[in-house]
């Protein structure tokens, strides 16, 4: 029996340690105490990973308070919960203010967020994609992909691909550079899969 017991140990840890991490969704109204969102609730998330119990909340704010124009804001905030209580971990604002012409500030429809653990190291990786449109023709608008791995931030800006077919090029930030090759392939699948998108679908 002896003989066996390492060998199932090994076993045991390699299975908990490739378990996936599965994100879940969570409505406004069941979030915990102290996670909050600005705004107008648009989507939220939920996984367990090496950091614990984890929560991203994303929201759209829209106002015609500029002084040259409307004013566009999107947020996401990611807590880490313990004892019942949501801490803010990190949070990202974006925005489009005073635009006189067609106006947007959007997540990414079917891409908003998504939870990955493409390096298997039991942290999550948080993607985030979205668009920033202020314009009065048929040009590009601005397009992001974020990533964060706990505290660590990657960024992928670029631009969406017009009707006319122009644009759609992007750069990753030094981060990003910096990052395991599956998280860029990860990125450039998704604003493939996006880059085309109709801004009504957002």
């Amino acid at each position: 029996m002896k003989a066996f017991a390492a060998p199932l140990l090994l076993a045991a840890f390699a299975i908990h340690a490739a378990a996936p991490i599965k994100p879940v969704p969570l409505a406004a109204g069941k979030l915990p105490a102290g996670a909050t969102f600005q705004g107008d609730f648009k989507q939220a998330v939920r996984w367990t990973d090496a950091e614990g119990d984890n929560i991203v909340v994303l929201s759209t704010h829209h106002d015609e308070d500029g002084e040259d124009g409307a004013n566009d804001d999107l947020y996401a905030v990611r807590y880490t919960v313990a004892g019942g209580e949501a801490k803010a971990r990190w949070n990202l604002h974006d925005f489009i203010h005073d635009c006189p012409v067609d106006h947007q500030a959007a997540f990414l429809k079917g891409a908003a967020v998504q939870v990955t653990d493409l390096d298997g190291d039991g942290t999550a990786e948080v993607w985030l994609a979205y668009r920033l449109m202020c314009r009065g023709d048929i040009s590009s608008d601005t397009m992001k992909v974020i990533a964060y791995q706990a505290a660590q931030k990657y960024a992928m800006r670029g631009e969406t691909e017009a009707v006319d077919g122009k644009g759609g090029g992007y750069t990753f930030d030094p981060a990003f550079m910096g990052a395991p090759n599956a998280f860029r392939d990860f990125a450039r699948k998704l604003w493939a899969d996006h880059v085309a998108d109709d801004p009504d679908a957002s």
